[in-house]
């Protein structure tokens, strides 16, 4: 197999083709030579991006690589009668065998692997990061985890809700998403509309300081203004919705079966674990807390401000992980 740039986007993003005339949409950045590798999961309404500011100083030449989940965007969804972390380690196991091939064919075989999450991508995240190496290979190499405004298995954390300031939106068998899919359909037709939902689910939630720390972020780590940042997001809003079994099926992934127990993973998988949370995140601190309590060499780091303040602090999160993990001087991989 090899990838293909899809019509209309940038240089970065490629379509990884898949067996059964399925396709993995993905953008990535850095050093794809390097034999440390970085993948990252973004959450609801976003596909994968990437771009020379997303690269963890902390890592060196690392290659980040950020799929977009399935059903969002460009990637297929989730076959049919296949669970959803089945499917994944599927596809995730297909992208990294044609960019970092374990037998070394491409000299790039994977040393490190640093896996990420935000929002709703951290569910997908912890599924590869506990996947049993019989399924997901790739999991030996991991060397670390970052979380961040996460979500729990809510098979195993039976009281998620009480956290939430919106419980009923995460009900299984896709009863609200259904109603809110038809809703939000006729609102995401362009950007003027992406824009809205994200100003009534983001932006318009931030105080002062936060709007403060958004401003210096986009000027300092994407040479842009928050304005402009605002609007990349409500465009990648766009790129997201043009599936949206992705949508519809969230509730259900959170409520399945995720493969592992985070409290039951044996010592070949206790790996660093940086949980991250803010203070006025809607999905409160709960989940957080559950996974700091579950997994066995996790860490908590709290910020103020919003779902995505965890951004503001990209750099310093990635030089506490690779800290807590004992990886100081990266083999940095060329």
């Amino acid at each position: 197999m090899s990838t293909s740039a899809p019509e209309g986007t940038s240089q970065n993003e490629h379509i990884l083709p898949l067996p059964n005339n399925r396709q993995l949409h993905y953008a990535s950045a850095g050093n794809p030579a390097s034999t440390v590798v970085i993948l990252f999961f973004s959450g609801y309404f976003s596909v994968g991006s990437a771009t020379t500011s997303s690269l963890p100083k902390a890592l060196g030449e690392a290659h980040y690589i950020a799929p977009t989940i399935p059903g969002n965007g460009l990637t297929s969804s989730t076959s049919k009668g296949v669970p959803y972390h089945n499917n994944l380690c599927e596809y995730i196991t297909a992208l990294l065998d044609e960019l970092h091939p374990a037998d070394g064919s491409k000299g790039n075989a994977i040393t490190q692997l640093w896996i990420g999450g935000g929002s709703y991508g951290t569910g997908p995240a912890q599924m590869l990061f506990g996947a049993p190496y019989a399924q997901f290979a790739y999991g030996a190499r991991i060397s670390g985890m970052l979380v961040a405004a996460p979500f729990s298995p809510f098979k195993q954390h039976k009281e998620y809700t009480k956290s939430l300031t919106w419980p009923d939106w995460w009900l299984p068998f896709r009863l609200v998403q259904r109603l809110l899919s038809t809703f939000m359909a006729s609102r995401l037709k362009d950007l003027k509309g992406a824009r809205s939902l994200l100003d009534m689910a983001l932006f318009s939630k931030m105080d002062e300081p936060e709007r403060r720390h958004l401003e210096a972020f986009a000027r300092s780590n994407r040479g842009m203004s928050a304005e402009d940042f605002k609007k990349e997001m409500s465009e990648s809003v766009l790129k997201c919705v043009v599936n949206w079994d992705g949508f519809l099926e969230g509730p259900d992934v959170l409520h399945s079966d995720w493969g592992f127990e985070p409290s039951q993973l044996d010592v070949d998988h206790r790996k660093a674990v940086l949980v991250v949370l803010s203070n006025s995140d809607d999905l409160g601190a709960g989940m957080g807390k559950w996974l700091v309590e579950n997994y066995h060499k996790a860490v908590l780091k709290k910020f103020d401000g919003g779902h995505i303040a965890a951004l503001y602090h990209w750099q310093e999160l990635w030089t506490d992980l690779v800290h807590q993990a004992g990886h100081d001087n990266p083999d940095r991989g060329s």
